[in-house]
């Protein structure tokens, strides 16, 4: 199915996760992972995989629950909160590589199913809300 306009912001942050996924996968392979690359994934995670987490769960899982989706709510909540622990342990290449693992597996579930669900379940003023919180300046 097309992603609706008022989930873009959201879907879009999806590609950029799966690009730094690829490069944490590379990272992970080295015993001790690159200076410069442990940088630029401890970035991506507190700049924007940390926020997309909070914009998630503040606009669009609440109005899921309320749908009665709460068990899509929880496998949300679940992963998000694994992926910060393990973003606080990036310096070690097996926490490196299970956040590698479990960010594209939950980039999947999201597209294939939560912003699905969303989009079936949501009424337009829901979805335009959500839109408009996800993406203030657009």
């Amino acid at each position: 199915m097309k992603r609706d306009p008022r989930l873009r912001s959201l879907s879009s942050d999806h590609h950029r996760a799966l690009v730094m996924a690829r490069k944490m996968e590379r990272a992970s392979e080295a015993d001790r992972p690159d200076a410069s690359a442990l940088q630029a994934i401890e970035a991506f995670c507190r700049d924007e995989l940390q926020p997309h987490f909070v914009q998630e769960e503040e606009f669009l899982l609440p109005v899921l629950e309320r749908h009665g989706e709460g068990m899509l709510v929880e496998r949300t909540l679940r992963e998000h909160a694994r992926m910060l622990e393990l973003s606080e342990r990036v310096d070690r290449s097996e926490a490196l590589r299970e956040l590698a693992t479990l960010l594209r597996q939950h980039v999947r579930f999201e597209e294939q199913e939560l912003f699905e669900v969303a989009q079936a379940k949501l009424s337009d003023a829901e979805l335009e809300r959500i839109g408009e919180q996800a993406n203030p300046a657009g």
